[in-house]
């Protein structure tokens, strides 16, 4: 039976590639219509590592704004920038960052999920940017702190399925009562069914499964019907 729910945050809980695709608007020069699904998708995977660099002390913060966005751009062939351009997209994409909103429909998943089970939040990165974007998505109405877990909090960043059991001891639950939301499939839906949970696959970039790979729980591929997957485990509970 599931006890808990617990959602990633980085483009679970909101739409992560407009700030970035504004960001790079100004310093990467492209036709309206170009698709930068890929790079975005590139910069997103590159996360656990880059920040596993900085803590290593391998890069500065800088150096890691610098290496991720040109590694990033490279998927696409699109030219390397400038350091000064890379900061800069750096500091506008944390400004966008300031102004991002729930997907429409979870607030009031959240609202009836919170009655029924424990809710927390797994998500790699620097504790303080994380809990920044926590409060500006107002997901302190329905999730506690101590039910939010940071890699760096952790010392594990997704993929290491570890970092899931780790919040299996802090809500106190085994790994068969917990169901993970996330939307990457590799950091979410692979490593939290690694570590025993359940996972339900947020797929709203259209992304493909890998063969023969681990299979999700439930996929949904837009916020409508994640907002009908979440409100189907409050009646599943009233009804049991």
């Amino acid at each position: 039976m599931i006890k808990a729910v617990v959602f990633d945050v980085d483009d679970t809980l909101y739409d992560q590639k407009a700030p970035f695709v504004a960001a790079l608007a100004p310093i990467v020069q492209l036709p309206s219509s170009f698709d930068l699904t890929p790079t975005f998708q590139a910069y997103r995977r590159q996360s656990a590592t880059a920040y596993a660099q900085v803590a290593k002390g391998s890069w500065s913060a800088d150096e890691m704004a610098v290496q991720r966005l040109n590694a990033a751009l490279h998927v696409q062939d699109l030219p390397p920038v400038t350091p000064e351009a890379a900061l800069a997209f750096q500091e506008a994409y944390q400004q966008g960052l300031q102004e991002i909103k729930l997907f429409p429909g979870l607030a009031t998943a959240l609202d009836q999920l919170k009655a029924r089970y424990q809710l927390g939040i797994i998500t790699n990165g620097h504790t303080e940017h994380q809990l920044a974007k926590v409060m500006n998505l107002n997901m302190h109405r329905w999730i506690d702190r101590d039910a939010i877990l940071t890699s760096e909090e952790a010392g594990l960043a997704k993929p290491d399925p570890q970092i899931f059991t780790a919040m299996n001891r802090r809500l106190n639950l085994r790994a068969s009562e917990s169901v993970y939301v996330g939307d990457c499939y590799s950091m979410d839906v692979r490593a939290a069914k690694q570590a025993g949970w359940q996972a339900f696959w947020f797929n709203h970039r259209n992304l493909e499964v890998p063969d023969g790979d681990w299979i999700p729980d439930q996929t949904v591929e837009n916020p409508a019907e994640l907002q009908d997957l979440l409100l189907a485990l409050t009646t599943l509970t009233r009804t049991a």
